[in-house]
């Protein structure tokens, strides 16, 4: 009995999901279990400890975790980033994903393990496709998204039970028809929105890697659709386990800022400082909260500090010159708020919504409605 009990302490430990993996992916368990505590790793901001982790497990398995040692780099400097909605990392990303593919690419040549190959190829493609959809280089990233999605399918076909690839498919439904709609440039999709939040939804109950994440792509979906309370619900999901995600916090605190719920907003944005003092984006944010509060001394404060920064994109730099101009006005010091709306023009290579304030505070000057 003794002897019966130890031959199954290791799948006694295992999660029920990793357990899954065996069923719908063809990966040995305990590799699955290995690759979840990984990724657990990531989704709790512990990157030097998620990309260890991650070299150590394709050293020890080279087959069965094959290219994971890259793809985790290529997932912290994308975190990176995205904690700062910048691109400031974005050579250490392209040299991470190339040799990422290459390493799966070369894996996929031996049999075995194709399904599971197939699909982090396709997450690889899919982040591409992402990145480049950041960048506005929308038919670049549409030709990545087909990519990915070829991956996709091999995958199915391998493993048509593996929930998790339903992932792929829902952002590819929803994005495409969002990105499509909104470009002239690009052929009729038609509509696969619902389609593609079902698909969702259905990796966020069910998947085996990608909850956390689906939660989150369904926080960023139900913002895209004006549905406030079910992004919020989908941010506060994922804070409860992972309450240090500056990612999941950012996109909280901005919720909240659209909710009108600024003290909340606040404090989120005190807790993003508290876990990454350096983070710019927090500022900002915390700079609307405190403006839309009426505390405007205080935002201006956090504006000029998030000014201060070394790296910013030059569309961000501008936007926070156009709020500081906005508190200038407020104040009716009508000179410095013009000053910092010519510089957001400058800065951007032309700002609308500061040209538009420029010109409305000349028509306001000839009508006598202000002075200076």
């Amino acid at each position: 009995m003794i002897a019966l009990l130890l031959s199954l302490a290791p799948a006694l430990a295992l999660d029920p999901e990793s357990l899954r993996a065996k069923e719908e992916l063809g990966l040995e368990p305990t590799v699955a279990q290995e690759i979840r505590d990984g990724l657990e790793l990531l989704y709790q901001r512990k990157y030097t400890d998620a990309r260890d982790h991650f070299a150590d497990l394709e050293k020890r398995h080279p087959t069965d975790a094959a290219g994971l040692g890259p793809m985790s780099d290529l997932l912290v400097w994308q975190a990176l980033m995205m904690e700062n909605f910048d691109f400031r990392f974005d050579k250490q990303y392209w040299t991470s994903s190339k040799e990422a593919r290459t390493r799966l690419e070369a894996a996929i040549q031996v049999p075995g393990n194709d399904g599971w190959e197939h699909f982090l190829l396709a997450g690889v493609t899919g982040i591409e496709a992402i990145h480049l959809m950041r960048t506005s280089k929308y038919l670049t990233a549409l030709q990545t998204a087909f990519e990915a999605m070829d991956h996709a399918e091999k995958t199915r076909a391998l493993s048509p039970g593996f929930t998790d690839l339903k992932l792929a498919d829902g952002m590819y439904n929803y994005w495409r028809t969002v990105v499509t709609k909104s470009s002239g440039m690009l052929p009729d999709f038609g509509d696969h929105r619902s389609e593609g939040i079902e698909q969702m939804l259905a990796v966020e109950r069910d998947g085996l890697f990608l909850k956390a994440p689906t939660t989150m792509s369904l926080a960023f979906t139900w913002i895209e659709e004006g549905k406030k309370e079910e992004a919020l619900e989908s941010c506060l999901k994922n804070r409860t386990p992972y309450p240090d995600n500056v990612i999941n916090n950012l996109i909280t605190g901005s919720v909240y800022v659209s909710m009108s719920k600024y003290k909340s907003a606040i404090g989120v944005f005190d807790e993003i400082l508290e876990d990454s003092e350096n983070n710019k984006r927090a500022r900002y944010w915390k700079g609307i909260a405190l403006q839309r509060s009426g505390r405007l001394e205080e935002a201006l404060g956090e504006y000029q500090t998030y000014l201060a920064a070394d790296y910013m994109e030059k569309d961000q730099r501008a936007q926070a010159h156009y709020r500081v101009g906005q508190i200038k006005y407020q104040q009716k010091k009508y000179l410095e708020a013009e000053e910092a709306w010519k510089t957001a023009i400058k800065v951007d290579g032309g700002h609308k919504r500061s040209k538009d304030r420029l010109d409305a505070m000349k028509a306001a000057r000839k009508e006598g409605t202000i002075s200076y």
